[in-house]
C-alpha cells in the first residue's frame, strides 16, 4: 500500500510539475502617441494627457473609440496606466451621459461625495469590492473621469498633470 500511494503521488507531481504555469501578468508597456493623434485629429472634445508622465507610470492601454456605455455615435478616449507601487489608474473621456460612465468606472460604486481641485466640484465614487476609486466631471458636455485603485489623493494629483493634447 505504501509503494502504491508513492507511485500515485509521484505521477501526481511530474504532472503537476509538466502544467504547472505562472499566474503573475506581465505588462507590456504601449507607446499612446498614435492614439493620442487619433483622438485629435477627430476633434471631438479637447483630447487630455499626462504632462508630464507621473513617475514610475507605465501606460498599458490607450485608445479612442465608440462609447459602448452611450448613445449612437457616442466616443470614449481611454488612457491606462499601471503606477510604481503596481497599482492602476485610468483616464476617460466620453460624450456619453455622465452617469452611465461614472457607473462603470466605479463598479456602481457610492458617488455620494464631492472633492475641489482647483475650484472645480468632482463627484467621487468608492466601491471596496473589486476596488475602484473614482473622481469625475462633467463639463461641455464632455465627461472626464480618473479611476483606479490608487488613493484618491493620487487621483486628485493624477488630474493635476493633464493637459490638452496637440
Amino acid at each position: 500500500m505504501v509503494y502504491s500511494l508513492g507511485a500515485v503521488f509521484g505521477v501526481v507531481a511530474i504532472i503537476l510539475g509538466v502544467t504547472w504555469r505562472s499566474h503573475s501578468q506581465a505588462v507590456q508597456p504601449v507607446d499612446y502617441s498614435g492614439a493620442v493623434q487619433q483622438a485629435v485629429s477627430a476633434k471631438v472634445f479637447p483630447v487630455l494627457v499626462p504632462s508630464p508622465l507621473p513617475s514610475g507610470y507605465v501606460a498599458t492601454s490607450a485608445r479612442f473609440e465608440p462609447e459602448t456605455y452611450g448613445a449612437t455615435g457616442d466616443v470614449r478616449w481611454y488612457l491606462g496606466f499601471t503606477t510604481k507601487s503596481n497599482e492602476f489608474i485610468s483616464l476617460w473621456q466620453s460624450t456619453a451621459r455622465q452617469g452611465a460612465i461614472i457607473a462603470a468606472a466605479s463598479n456602481h460604486g457610492d458617488c455620494s461625495g464631492k472633492q475641489i481641485v482647483d475650484g472645480t466640484t468632482w463627484t467621487t465614487c468608492e466601491n471596496p469590492k473589486p476596488l475602484a476609486r473614482v473622481i469625475a466631471k462633467n463639463q461641455d458636455g464632455i465627461t472626464t473621469v480618473i479611476a483606479g485603485t490608487v488613493s484618491f489623493d493620487e487621483l486628485v494629483a493624477f488630474s493635476r498633470t493633464l493637459a490638452v493634447a496637440h
